[in-house]
């Protein structure tokens, strides 16, 4: 038997069956976006660090209080790979989890899930709703 692997579309309607707030699905967005980006610069699966940027916060809106361990939850039932999960699990190290992140993947997605949160409330903060604009004093 073939070992189940998630792709982008897996991840996607996963999402959407737990998340509807337009700002976590946007967030979930940016963060796979990121995800791959790095992925491009590190030479590693972009497919596999987007689905798992994608997949991220798949529990947020609907157990806020049981996030991530919803999540691993909800992988586990949908047959995601361990190491998928464990990529997942790993951005909430300290908050909502003790998977400390060790991989690359895993450090990028601790790092940036925040970042990105910041970056968008940034943005729709602004007149314009874009960063395009932004100066560095702002």
């Amino acid at each position: 038997m073939e070992k189940y692997i998630p792709n982008r579309e897996d991840a996607y309607k996963l999402l959407t069956e737990y998340v509807q707030d337009e700002y976590l699905i946007n967030h979930s967005l940016m963060v796979e976006s990121v995800m791959r980006h790095f992925a491009k610069l590190y030479g590693e699966d972009v497919e596999k660090w987007g689905v798992i940027g994608l997949a991220h916060d798949l529990d947020f809106e609907k157990f806020p209080e049981e996030h991530c361990k919803m999540t691993e939850k909800i992988l586990k039932e949908n047959n995601w790979p361990e190491d998928y999960i464990r990529g997942v699990l790993s951005h909430g190290w300290g908050l909502a989890t003790d998977v400390e992140p060790i991989h690359p993947m895993e450090k990028v997605i601790y790092t940036i899930d925040e970042l990105t949160g910041l970056i968008y409330a940034t943005a729709i903060m602004r007149p314009s709703n874009s960063l395009y604009d932004l100066t560095v004093k702002s």
